[in-house]
């Protein structure tokens, strides 16, 4: 075997792995898709859940197939979502959660864009007035329940209800204390609908003083890719008593 020779096969293998690195260099995602999910009729941010009981927004990149293999992401507590990681192309938009469902819409993405999704939960959730911490260590809310659309394809029956309870604001079914929080089955939720529900706590808070946060929250019958999904209220924060 010749130098020469040697040296052409060298050349030809440091060409192949520069024209390699060359293909590779592509430009990272660096699109934002951003927004909100709003209540149809009362116009108040969307509530859920953090992660895959909450609202889950799946993106079809149509740009290179019509048959994409489905990106997903979800929104934060109050509806929002900010994905600042999209590839630019042409998106079918699909959301999913407690609400009935919206048709697929096709949406460019390039640049920021912002999009507000206007939603029919399937039931309505609203404190009536403030937590009251009792002297005995407990609290307790007043909470309505109401349909949140008309359809009656989405009227199912409620399964559950809770008064969720944490030690930190992200509460709800992805975070609470079973020590605190209140579960309502069966016959307790069998005529929850237009009236005003009073839910205490379980348990007794500690003796002395320190923050909680609420929330309540209710579900249906209804499943969405097989999860029931949660409507809720806002969260509230109280500050236990001393005793």
């Amino acid at each position: 075997m010749t130098r020469n020779f040697i040296y052409l096969v060298l050349t030809v293998v440091c060409l192949a792995g520069f024209t390699s690195c060359e293909s590779d260099n592509y430009n990272g995602p660096e699109e934002t898709f951003r927004g909100a999910f709003i209540d149809k009729v009362t116009k108040e941010p969307f509530q859920t859940a953090i992660g895959n009981t909450g609202v889950r927004v799946r993106m079809m990149e149509y740009s290179w197939s019509d048959t994409p293999q489905p990106y997903d992401f979800n929104c934060m507590m109050d509806g929002t979502f900010n994905n600042t990681k999209i590839f630019a192309g042409n998106y079918g938009i699909i959301p999913e959660g407690a609400f009935v469902p919206l048709d697929e819409e096709i949406i460019d993405i390039k640049g920021t864009v912002e999009k507000t999704f206007e939603v029919e939960p399937l039931l309505r959730l609203e404190w009536i007035g403030e937590p009251q911490v009792n002297a005995d260590g407990t609290a307790e809310v007043k909470v309505k329940i109401t349909r949140g659309t008309n359809h009656s394809d989405y009227q199912q029956p409620i399964e559950e209800a809770w008064l969720f309870v944490s030690e930190t604001s992200y509460v709800g079914d992805f975070s609470f204390s079973n020590r605190f929080s209140t579960q309502l089955v069966g016959a307790a939720v069998s005529d929850l609908l237009d009236k005003e529900l009073t839910i205490r706590t379980k348990g007794q808070f500690p003796e002395y003083s320190r923050k909680f946060f609420l929330r309540a929250g209710a579900r249906t019958t209804m499943k969405f890719s097989g999860t029931n999904r949660y409507n809720y209220t806002t969260v509230k924060e109280i500050v236990t008593v001393a005793r």
